[in-house]
């Protein structure tokens, strides 16, 4: 996605040779949004976007109930979560999971249902309780670096809608591939800050005032921090939405002639072959949705 003439401008006027890039290490940086709480700054060597000046919130305690309670989402994830575990059961034989980031538990227990052996790390020790007392899940309190699972035991880690949370992402990859057995997959999902939307919306993207995020990735720095942590990616995509996400529980699940068009497309698995089609004929969308989805394995 080219920058904008604004941004340029003010990359140059805010170019910093001190500040350095929490995914390659390097300094040289410049200002790419200013708000109320950290910069937005972009990697002039790698490419990398990052929340600089951001105060800490390690646990994240209250954000879900900031957009209305964390089970409000049940409804319209439980159907999203089982597809997912579906889709990852075709890819391996075993069903060691590991949930990186597993918040109350909701999505391991999804997957248990479903066939998984699950396990979780959780940094807020009120989601790790609630998992262990709601679902008797064995949810490890802390990071998935410091968890005391044993090195090359799972089949499967996911990480849905955490890493953009996490500044050392690297250490958190490295770790996964760690904890995963030879040949062993990493689901992550994320939002992808070179979309279309990201592009239009500039400071005010939902994702970038999200409480606790200060990681954005794209595709490509995607790609390039999956390499040098030792994976491979099998598949890497982005949705194809054109306007922002809702994060207003309500909303999101209310019904619509779209959601209801893509739950039938998604029933007859048609959505990967219309999305090709799309991409034929409106080629620059590829890579440009809003949320990135990507399965990648440990070489």
């Amino acid at each position: 996605m080219l920058r904008t003439a604004q941004e340029t401008i003010a990359g140059a006027l805010n170019f910093d040779t001190k500040i350095v890039c929490p995914l390659c290490g390097r300094t040289g940086s410049h200002t790419k949004h200013v708000l109320a709480r950290s910069e937005i700054r972009r990697c002039a060597q790698c490419g990398f976007v990052f929340a600089y000046g951001a105060p800490p919130d390690t646990a994240e305690e209250g954000y879900y109930e900031s957009m209305g309670g964390y089970e409000q989402f049940l409804a319209a994830k439980k159907p999203e979560w089982r597809a997912l575990f579906r889709d990852l059961a075709r890819r391996t034989k075993g069903r060691k999971l590991l949930e990186v980031g597993c918040a109350r538990g909701y999505a391991l227990a999804t997957a248990r249902e479903t066939g998984w052996l699950p396990r979780g790390v959780e940094l807020s020790i009120d989601d790790t309780v609630f998992a262990r007392q709601k679902f008797g899940l064995d949810v490890y309190h802390g990071t998935v670096e410091s968890c005391p699972f044993e090195e090359d035991s799972f089949d499967v880690i996911i990480m849905w809608s955490v890493i953009e949370h996490i500044a050392d992402s690297g250490s958190a990859l490295r770790a996964c591939r760690r904890l995963l057995k030879p040949g062993g997959l990493l689901s992550i999902h994320t939002c992808n800050v070179d979309s279309i939307v990201a592009w239009e919306t500039r400071r005010n993207w939902t994702m970038y005032h999200m409480p606790g995020h200060v990681s954005f990735f794209s595709p490509a720095t995607m790609r390039n921090a999956l390499d040098k942590t030792g994976f491979e990616i099998v598949m890497l995509k982005t949705a194809l939405g054109a306007k922002p996400v809702d994060v207003d529980p309500e909303k999101r699940c209310k019904p619509s002639l779209r959601r209801a068009l893509a739950g039938v497309a998604a029933g007859l698995r048609l959505k990967e072959p219309l999305r090709e089609a799309i991409y034929m004929f409106r080629p620059y969308l590829r890579d440009h949705g809003e949320f990135m989805a990507v399965v990648a394995r440990k070489t």
